[in-house]
């Protein structure tokens, strides 16, 4: 079993960061496809909306690991091209502000990839696309946390085992759990407006119980400043859409009633 696992820590190790970071993205992109297909959202403006927040987070997620390493990156210094050569050896993108740009390094916070990959595509979705937040809720928050919960276990991997795995893991069967109780509830409940409250109120458990974990393992870890501000916005962003998931749930409810009352109203 040991020497299992080494193998497996020795071929993980041995692939490049930026192709593992690439695997997870994709996953993330396939939960959010998967998501929102159920509400029949456009193909198209799914993946675009997907690759330019998950760009955009990319970005945010290199800043914040510039900031938190700045003072090994201020000892490089500035040099005009993207290469050095000496003799017959060339080297790409080790000084500044070159090295900027290296993500390759596997320099990016995930935090900070997480947690503005949430606000990004919620922001895509609500205000450019004017999507329901009913619809989008669970594609935006179930594929970040796939993406977080992958980034834990390969973090858990490429460090010898440690306990990162089975933090990852936990998020991943908080996601498993939400997928089977929405097959069982598909199945067992027959009628379709029941149906969506049931899994709403479900699947707001889930994102809850795994909000509050999210949360609680990175406030019982030692955090920089610019990471409880990001763990803080996590928080707000949670309890805000949380709220507004629930509030749009109910409001089409009481549509759908006021259109039957006026209904039997006009028959009468």
């Amino acid at each position: 079993m040991n020497e299992l696992l080494f193998r497996t820590n020795e071929i993980i190790r041995n692939i490049h960061p930026l192709v593992v970071y690439s695997v997870i993205f994709l996953c993330g992109l396939y939960v959010f496809w998967r998501g929102s297909a159920e509400s029949r959202k456009n193909r198209s403006s799914v993946f675009d909306m997907f690759l330019v927040s998950g760009l955009l987070s990319g970005i945010v997620g290199r800043i914040v690991y510039i900031i938190l390493e700045w003072e090994t990156f201020r000892l490089f210094i500035w040099y005009w091209l993207p290469y050095e050569k000496y003799g017959e050896d060339i080297y790409f993108f080790r000084l500044l502000p070159w090295r900027f740009f290296s993500i390759w390094d596997g320099g990016l916070v995930i935090l900070g990839m997480f947690v503005s990959l949430l606000i990004f595509m919620t922001f895509y979705a609500l205000v450019l696309k004017k999507w329901r937040l009913k619809h989008m809720f669970f594609p935006i928050y179930f594929s970040s946390t796939t993406m977080l919960g992958l980034s834990f276990m390969y973090i858990g991997i490429n460090s010898g085992f440690n306990d990162w795995i089975y933090k990852g893991l936990v998020l991943i069967a908080l996601l498993a759990v939400f997928f089977l109780l929405f097959k069982f509830i598909y199945k067992v409940v027959k009628n379709p407006l029941r149906e969506k409250y049931v899994l709403g109120y479900v699947g707001f458990l889930v994102v809850l119980i795994s909000s509050l974990y999210i949360s609680y393992l990175y406030l019982t870890s030692e955090l920089s400043f610019l990471e409880d501000v990001l763990i803080a916005i996590f928080v707000i962003w949670s309890i805000v859409m949380g709220i507004s998931f629930i509030v749009d749930l109910k409001m089409a409810r009481v549509r759908i009633e006021s259109v039957s009352a006026v209904r039997s109203v006009k028959l009468k």
